[in-house]
């Protein structure tokens, strides 16, 4: 059985629904009903598996006033296998809802117009192509350099071939920094395929975050729009869907409108969001969607010589040997292990950096900009010796030894200093996950440059107005997502008790590396997180499958 550990919300949680109940049901069972479904929310899981409720009578549970079957408005629901608190319950059964509306194809457009693109274009790409012609709802999932963009901009240029308006098509990400590079992607694939010019030039680039899609409300947990006021779309597309929680995917699904196309682009394998459901990568699975959903396989940014696309697949498999073999081989250069004690030392932040502290001394933005994405701190942990907090304030000490001194700095500021945005600020166009780096104007004055969305566009902010911020030289996995450098440094703690440290982490930390990834860590830690995996977080698979929603009529 699941112990979960005491928590102030769990115990809070428990003691009030026990004076809610009155003594209907027995006190200790409800209680520890009540803090383990709680926990397990907490821990991101939607559908608690009573198998694993530490509960040990449950006739006593029955008569309780806070406790319901599927349909029913308390504070706790039962199914004959899973809990929920009523929130996520509801959230779970209006999403299956959705989804059930979507699944009816629509009728198909004309065939014809664009015949072929530049270059290869794989059986499933071509696929993809052609479910998204004739369905609502739409699941592009794959992993690094799989085609995804040039996938969703082909379905783009057929769609507008076929008449669709190019202003009636929305693009958007969780996150900005995910916009950002939706933008950038779709830009560079839209020239790189032969395309018309006259389809080319209308395909939209301009993605939003969902907040923004969705038209958020300070201190509301809804959107300007919704089921009664639902997006002004025949077409959306979001980039980077696993990072999309159980409230959110509900609501846009509730946003779009019931005659519009939904596509969901994204990689099941990576981790799911910071907050509750996996929601993403539970649609990848089960049979219920498999006829809106492509999984792409080949990777075209590694050949067989790749020792980050071997690494990837071995994790996907849960292969162990090849993953150690792989880490283990000489062949496979842009991969290393390093089990030493020691750990991280300056000399490799002086080499890692080397090029990052000369574009500091005397190039242009552009230049720092790309020297500091070559390379990045990637760790699980925020607290900890080999936390963020930790991580950050130790290579700040490092770095600043070696970048230049800016006259008139303040401290905490100095030229190079990289900070990420932990909060978002609308007015601003700052969105939490943003990375600035502070640099002189042309005046001379320390200010913190932002990319502006186009190619080697920047913009200034005095660090006065920044919203909270951290510094970035370290950034946790889950905060890298949406992300791509040429180099990372994986750092893995050691520890049985890192629940953390799974599968779909291991996955998304060395995904985000494109020519090189150094590893500290154990091999027992490598294999701890290979054999962790993160099992279904909601019933979603199940209420599709059925003729009707669980709990109505």
């Amino acid at each position: 059985m699941i112990q979960p550990l005491p928590h102030p919300l769990d115990e809070h949680l428990a003691g009030l629904l026990s004076r809610l109940d009155a003594g209907h049901a027995d006190a200790r069972n409800l209680q520890a009903l009540v803090k383990y479904v709680s926990a397990r929310t907490r821990d991101g899981v939607i559908a608690a598996p009573l198998a694993d409720a530490p509960v040990t009578d449950w006739e006593s549970l029955h008569s309780s006033p806070v406790i319901g079957q599927e349909g029913e408005y308390k504070p706790l629901i039962l199914s004959a296998t899973h809990a929920w608190l009523y929130r996520y319950w509801l959230y779970e059964e209006r999403l299956a809802r959705c989804i059930k509306e979507k699944i009816p194809p629509i009728p198909p457009f004309s065939k014809g117009g664009i015949e072929s693109v530049e270059g290869e274009v794989s059986d499933l790409q071509q696929q993809a192509v052609e479910l998204a012609k004739d369905s609502r709802f739409l699941i592009i999932s794959g992993g690094p350099g799989t085609g995804k963009t040039t996938t969703v901009t082909r379905i783009l240029a057929h769609l507008i071939e076929a008449g669709t308006n190019p202003a009636r098509i929305l693009l958007a990400a969780p996150t900005g920094k995910a916009a950002m590079r939706m933008q950038e992607a779709i830009r560079e694939t839209r020239q790189r395929l032969a395309l018309p010019e006259e389809v080319s030039s209308r395909i939209p680039d301009q993605a939003s975050t969902l907040h923004r899609l969705l038209g958020y409300i300070p201190n509301r947990v809804g959107f300007r729009h919704h089921a009664d006021n639902p997006l002004p779309a025949d077409v959306v597309i979001v980039d980077e869907a696993s990072m999309i929680d159980i409230s959110l995917m509900t609501h846009l699904f509730e946003a779009v409108p019931p005659d519009a196309r939904l596509i969901l682009l994204g990689d099941k394998d990576q981790l799911a969001s910071v907050e509750t459901g996996s929601i993403f990568r539970d649609l990848c699975s089960g049979d219920a969607l498999a006829g809106n959903r492509v999984v792409l396989q080949t990777s075209y940014r590694f050949v067989a010589e790749d020792g980050i696309g071997q690494l990837a697949q071995a994790i996907r498999r849960a292969d162990e040997g090849h993953l150690l073999a792989v880490l283990d081989s000489p062949a496979y250069s842009d991969v290393t292990l390093d089990e030493s004690p020691a750990g991280l030392d300056t000399d490799w932040l002086r080499n890692g950096w080397r090029d990052y502290v000369a574009a500091v001394s005397g190039g242009g933005r552009e230049a720092v900009f790309r020297a500091f994405n070559a390379l990045r701190i990637l760790t699980p942990l925020r607290k900890g010796r080999l936390g963020v907090e930790s991580l950050n304030p130790w290579v700040d000490g490092v770095m600043q030894r070696l970048l230049p001194v800016h006259d008139g700095a303040q401290k905490p500021w100095y030229a190079g200093r990289p900070v990420m945005v932990t909060q978002n600020d609308y007015r601003q166009n700052l969105f939490n996950g943003d990375i600035g780096i502070a640099l002189p104007d042309e005046n001379g004055a320390l200010r913190i440059w932002f990319p502006a969305g186009e190619a080697g566009q920047y913009r200034a902010i005095a660090p006065i107005r920044l919203p909270a911020h951290e510094t970035a030289w370290a950034m946790t996995i889950h905060k890298s997502q949406g992300s791509e450098f040429s180099r990372v440094l994986l750092i893995l703690p050691e520890g049985e008790d890192l629940p953390l440290l799974g599968r779909e982490l291991l996955y998304t930390a060395v995904t985000r590396a494109k020519q090189g990834l150094h590893i500290l860590a154990t091999r027992a830690t490598l294999g701890r997180a290979l054999r962790q995996v993160t099992p279904p977080a909601s019933c979603l698979q199940e209420r599709l499958q059925a003729d009707k929603t669980p709990g109505q009529a």
